[in-house]
């Protein structure tokens, strides 16, 4: 006990200086086991569907962002309720992954184990700094309406990050509260924690189906010279003396048939 108080008031006496800084106080989960596992899920969901084939740093930016939009006025007080805002709309979701389907595609076990690690550290009170006080991060593929709004903080991976104009850490005064119920509509599928040998993939067989290019053919006559050899009577002659077989008719292929394939 003395400890987590202790560490509570340490946290407290550091939180002015990242405010002053641009920084992002450290964020502590909740003592509560089963509060904690309820955030860890919601917290590795967000960095597995929205960074989960980006580098250490661009996790860490992902899951930033969640922790910071806990502490603002402007989002739910719980890592769930941010991460799942909106997700009962077939538009209006805050992270797309929780209203376009991504949730029913297979798990990558290794990648949610890192994304697991990741958002673990961000909820012992790791702060990923660069990203300061940043709300919002869209791919830096696009240009949303809303960028122009906000001020550039940083890119970090695949994401350009922004923060409010004027941010500062007074406006993240937010308490973080009780975790909310999941809806059943977006609960993702379930993790097996075995290892990869141990888990029995079943699978159907793969049809591929390939694009057929249909080449025309442009097939040439067969031309053919039936040669008529000589009298039975004088052939068996001819053959007595040069000791060679009778001929019969026969026939000689001047040209067969030539196919030519073209595009």
């Amino acid at each position: 006990m003395r400890h987590h108080i202790a560490l509570f008031a340490a946290l407290g006496s550091a939180a002015p200086a990242f405010a002053e800084s641009g920084v992002a106080a450290p964020f502590v989960g909740s003592q509560d086991p089963a509060e904690f596992e309820q955030s860890l899920e919601c917290l590795t969901q967000a960095v597995y569907y929205e960074a989960r084939s980006q580098s250490a740093d661009g996790q860490r930016a992902v899951a930033q962002v969640v922790l910071n939009r806990v502490r603002h006025p402007s989002y739910p007080n719980s890592v769930c309720g941010v991460v799942f805002q909106g997700s009962e709309r077939v538009t209006g979701c805050q992270f797309t992954f929780t209203c376009d389907g991504s949730m029913y595609n297979t798990i990558e076990y290794l990648a949610w184990e890192r994304a697991q690690r990741i958002a673990r550290i961000a909820l012992a009170g790791s702060v990923y700094r660069p990203v300061g006080l940043a709300l919002n991060y869209h791919a830096a593929s696009i240009r949303p309406y809303w960028a122009p709004s906000l001020v550039r903080q940083a890119v970090v991976g695949d994401h350009v990050f922004y923060r409010r104009p004027n941010s500062s850490g007074e406006s993240f005064v937010q308490t973080p509260g009780e975790e909310t119920a999941i809806p059943a509509s977006v609960t993702s599928r379930s993790v097996d924690r075995r290892s990869a040998r141990e888990v029995r993939v079943h699978t159907e067989p793969v049809r591929y189906e390939r694009a057929v290019l249909e080449i025309p053919v442009v097939e040439r006559p067969v031309r053919v010279q039936t040669v008529v050899a000589r009298p039975a009577t004088a052939s068996r002659a001819s053959s007595r003396r040069t000791g060679s077989p009778a001929s019969g008719p026969s026939m000689r292929i001047e040209s067969g048939v030539r196919v030519a394939r073209g595009s």
